[in-house]
């Protein structure tokens, strides 16, 4: 499963729905066959990358320049056992 876009708008953040709209993505690609999801996060973003390792991801790579407007480098996170943890929503 490979995670391309999640976002909350500003006014919603902090509410526990990116966490929720995580979830249910981690569950779909589980029941389609997935077993390890990937994704890339802003290095700066850091509220991003503390929902993606408290929900079990960890950094695997850097992607340097990854990003544009402001160029940045993306870090690659990875979460492996979709079946072993209980993502239902």
């Amino acid at each position: 499963l490979h995670v391309h876009n999640l976002a909350v708008r500003p006014e919603y953040r902090g509410g526990g729905l990116g966490r929720r709209l995580l979830a249910i993505a981690l569950t779909i690609g589980e029941r389609r066959g997935a077993r390890v999801a990937l994704l890339e996060v802003r290095e700066s973003n850091r509220p991003a990358i503390e929902l993606y390792r408290s929900m079990g991801f960890a950094p695997v790579a850097v992607r340097r320049n990854y990003y544009s407007q402001p160029a940045e480098d993306a870090l690659v996170f990875r979460k492996d056992g979709l079946a072993d943890d209980g993502n239902q929503p």
